[in-house]
């Protein structure tokens, strides 16, 4: 489960670079750019919460 989270993360990433990219080239309006950028931050906030920076203790 750690690891499907750790790639959904990931891809938001990617889709915090690739939306103004494609905006930028006129691909897609800015409508859906912010929109894009929105789930994309929220999405990567929330996964990496769950496996970011915690170790376990000894």
């Amino acid at each position: 489960m750690k690891r499907i989270i750790e790639i959904l993360s990931w891809l938001s990433l990617v889709l915090i670079v690739v939306a103004p990219t494609l905006f930028y080239a006129g691909r897609i309006s800015l409508e859906l750019n912010k929109t894009l950028m929105l789930i994309a931050t929220v999405t990567w906030f929330a996964s990496a919460l769950c496996w970011m920076g915690r170790e376990k203790k000894a």
